[in-house]
């Protein structure tokens, strides 16, 4: 590959990065606005899911992409499902009464450190001492913004803090695990199609077992209508989400973690009226500082 080939695959990634980063940022401010609205978590979730599954799999009739299901695929779709939807959301939907939110993001921020770790242990792909820098550097900016907005936690609510970490170790994991167990031959939409599916069928008994049924407003109300935003960010955040990992492998993808952070403050701005404030463009600088490094020197410039 040329160098202006390979600058234009990096910003091409970089730009797609930061697209999954925004969808992934209005998702946390949808659901908050399902929350006001009084629908049930899991219900919020399964709502979503089969809207995604949906989607999903009418373009995959529509384009006659079919794939093969065999016991290494469904292994596959099964441990993605878990990781990426049904275990960290859950875990999150059920200890949000208990754990401050910003507690919580805090802990899910730590999602690149568990995925940059989980590769070197691994030894899955090779991970640069600049690249671990701008994972350190990344954690720094999330921190400088989080910290202060963090209250310490109650006693006795430790059980529910170990829950909320399921989501960084899951994240963490799952990407890695992705790109190294990816099954030959499928596209991002195959994948998409079955983990949507897959994680659907996980969430419906749950949803009866723990939660009244979901009532749907004829009228559509403003919940309503977040619902199908959220299902609109997971789907984009899904596709980009298995792109990059295709093209850059399970550590760049992590970062989406730290930009979903400041898209997240973004919208709030937007839809909520929130203010930034001079911590949160200090954190925004050491976050660019943090990005400049993944990229290879001579794109820098």
């Amino acid at each position: 590959m040329t160098t202006d080939a390979a600058a234009r695959a990096t910003w091409s990634t970089w730009g797609l990065l930061v697209l999954m980063g925004a969808a992934w940022g209005l998702e946390f401010s949808m659901l908050k606005l399902t929350a006001e609205a009084g629908y049930p978590p899991i219900g919020t979730l399964m709502a979503a899911l089969a809207m995604v599954a949906t989607a999903y799999w009418t373009v995959l009739i529509w384009r006659r992409a079919w794939f093969r299901v065999n016991c290494e695929v469904l292994l596959f779709l099964l441990m993605i499902a878990g990781l990426g939807y049904v275990l960290p959301l859950i875990a999150v939907l059920w200890a949000a009464p208990h754990v401050d939110a910003g507690l919580m993001t805090l802990i899910a921020s730590f999602t690149p450190i568990v995925t940059v770790a989980t590769a070197v242990l691994f030894r899955t792909e090779t991970v640069s001492w600049r690249r671990i820098l701008a994972v350190m550097i990344g954690l720094a900016s999330a921190l400088l913004v989080l910290v202060p907005q963090a209250h310490l936690p109650e006693a006795g609510i430790l059980g529910w803090l170990l829950l909320v970490f399921v989501v960084p170790l899951t994240y963490g994991v799952e990407s890695v695990y992705v790109s190294v167990y990816w099954p030959q031959g499928l596209t991002p939409l195959q994948i998409g199609a079955g983990q949507s599916l897959v994680a659907l069928l996980a969430v419906i008994p749950i949803h009866f077992l723990t939660e009244d049924p979901m009532v749907y407003d004829r009228g559509w109300n403003m919940g309503q209508i977040a619902i199908v935003i959220v299902a609109a960010c997971l789907l984009v955040e899904v596709v980009l989400y298995f792109v990059i990992i295709r093209d850059t492998g399970g550590v760049l993808v992590s970062f989406g973690m730290y930009l979903s952070l400041f898209a997240g403050i973004a919208w709030g701005v937007i839809i909520f009226a929130e203010r930034f404030d001079a911590l949160t463009w200090l954190a925004v600088a050491v976050l660019v500082i943090g990005l400049s490094l993944t990229m290879p020197r001579r794109q820098q410039s």
